[in-house]
């Protein structure tokens, strides 16, 4: 386990500061003082390593967001925060960026990634979200968690899919499928 983590750790640094495109297997392994044979021992490809680093590094920014804010804050500032700051630490993490640069990763992710979205801090945030909105008397009548959950699931096959949206403003389209949901779940 400790070549892996070496490999991984030097994974990390060559991601996060020259992208994946820019890293190669032969520099993870140097940077991780082991041959390049000795990588392929863990990972069956550059993709492989990047997966997991991505993975990793996609929930500690959230786990560091969502603990930023407050959790009964109005709604839709609350959500439009969140998804803000996902957003902008994105766009300075050159290993999250890659969800929205690069259409072969984000497809890759998202593939190998279906059944993590329901162990995925944002969605377990989510659930939540729902249940105190529900205590506090603030969802729409008819609105059932499943059915709020149904609306979140929807949006995220949208993100899983924005490589497939012509728009040069995302971010805009996500804020307004956001705002849109949100009047249909709360009151």
């Amino acid at each position: 386990m400790e070549k892996q983590q070496q490999l991984l750790t030097a994974a990390y640094h060559l991601f996060k500061t020259k992208g994946f495109k820019a890293t190669s297997i032969a520099e993870i392994a140097a940077a991780a003082q082991v041959a390049v044979g000795t990588f392929y021992n863990f990972y069956d490809s550059k993709a492989a390593i990047f997966l997991q680093i991505y993975t990793a590094e996609n929930e500690r920014v959230k786990a560091n967001i969502i603990a930023a804010v407050d959790l009964d804050a109005d709604p839709l500032p609350l959500v439009r925060q969140v998804v803000h700051e996902i957003m902008v630490q994105s766009q300075d993490n050159l290993i999250l960026q890659e969800w929205f640069d690069n259409p072969k990763l984000n497809a890759l992710i998202a593939q190998t990634a279906p059944s993590a979205v329901e162990t995925s801090l944002v969605y377990t945030t989510f659930v939540r979200l729902l249940d105190r909105w529900q205590a506090r008397g603030l969802l729409a009548p008819g609105m059932t968690q499943a059915r709020g959950l149904s609306l979140f699931n929807a949006v995220v096959v949208v993100d899983f899919h924005q490589s497939e949206i012509t728009t040069t403003d995302y971010a805009q389209v996500l804020d307004d499928l956001i705002t849109g949901m949100l009047a249909v779940i709360l009151k």
